[in-house]
C-alpha cells in the first residue's frame, strides 16, 4: 500500500470552515450552521468540490491532477454522529458548469 501523499481536510470552528490542501489553507466564512456538507469528486476534470448540501452552494473547489486512485476517509474531531449518503442529486451550480 502506498503512503497518502495528497489530502484535503475541512475543519469547522463555529462559522469558519478551513480547507487544507497540500499545505495551502483556504478559509470560508458561512452565515449559518451547516448540517450537511456535500463532496463531489470529478476525477477526470481534476476537481474536488465541497458544498452546502442543503442549499447547493459551493464552499470550496480544489483543483488536482489525479494520477492514482482516490480513497475517501472520514473522521470527526469530537464525539458525534457522521452519516454518509451516496447518490445525492447534483447541485444546480454543478449542472450548469
Amino acid at each position: 500500500m502506498r503512503m497518502l501523499t495528497v489530502f484535503w481536510i475541512p475543519f469547522s470552528h463555529s462559522f469558519l470552515y478551513r480547507f487544507l490542501h497540500t499545505g495551502v489553507v483556504s478559509d470560508v466564512h458561512v452565515t449559518e450552521h451547516l448540517a450537511r456538507i456535500g463532496i463531489l469528486l470529478d476525477y477526470c476534470d481534476g476537481q474536488l468540490l465541497f458544498f452546502n448540501a442543503e442549499k447547493g452552494l459551493m464552499l470550496c473547489a480544489i483543483r488536482h491532477k489525479f494520477t492514482d486512485a482516490a480513497y475517501p476517509a472520514f473522521a470527526l474531531e469530537k464525539a458525534g454522529a457522521l452519516t454518509l449518503c451516496t447518490g445525492m442529486e447534483l447541485p444546480e451550480f454543478v449542472k450548469h458548469r
